[in-house]
């Protein structure tokens, strides 16, 4: 019974201190979190915020989305730098994108026939990435220094991606046969359809 009693003590014991840790734990972050914001720091959010919001719903559905951010004294100059740069995280989405499919839809095939496959993909998307319109922009203007800041979201129509993907399928046969084409093609049409759904008349 004494052995018995010591040893619900011993586990008494260690749930105090696992709690005392854990409360020790929080209670460091939210120090830290305080001290932070005693230097000036705050958690904001800013119109890049909803925007990659926008962009994660979308690259889930492999429509490739990308954000931009221009600033100029002249509002046209701004827009266009914003533009061009979400056109280059396009390009980079579609990177991605790529490896996406290619890890899940072609673990059968040979490694060089992949990355043979991958780099068509990427250059085929890519020629029509210039082309990408904008989905959305959020002006801003500070009337102390006289600037506009823009941040814009473009996205590629998903079916230029997907007509990609079966063009570099369709140039190996070897590959078109151990590629799981068919569940590959059923993720691209859900994103074909969501876009057309979604964002294809908001543009």
């Amino acid at each position: 019974m004494f052995i018995g009693k010591t040893r619900f003590a011993a586990v008494v014991c260690a749930i105090a201190a696992v709690s005392l840790l854990s409360f020790n734990g929080c209670s460091s972050k939210k120090k830290a979190a305080q001290k932070a914001a005693n230097r000036g720091f705050h958690t904001i959010t800013t119109p890049a915020s909803e925007l990659e919001d926008i962009k994660a719903k979308m690259e889930k559905n492999f429509i490739p989305a990308g954000i931009g951010i221009g600033e100029s004294s002249d509002e046209q100059v701004a827009r266009n730098i914003a533009a061009d740069e979400a056109r280059s995280d396009v390009a980079r989405a579609i990177n991605t994108q790529v490896q996406r499919l290619s890890e899940s839809y072609a673990q059968n095939v040979d490694g060089e026939a992949k990355k043979i496959w991958e780099e068509v993909v990427r250059q085929v998307t890519n020629e029509h990435v210039r082309g990408s319109s904008v989905f959305k922009n959020v002006v801003q203007y500070n009337s102390q220094v006289n600037r506009y800041k823009v941040y814009a979201l473009v996205i590629l129509n998903p079916e230029v991606f997907k007509n990609a993907v079966l063009d570099a399928t369709d140039r190996d046969q070897e590959f078109e046969l151990r590629v799981k084409k068919d569940e590959m093609l059923r993720r691209l049409d859900a994103g074909v359809a969501e876009y057309d759904a979604k964002y294809r008349n908001k543009q």
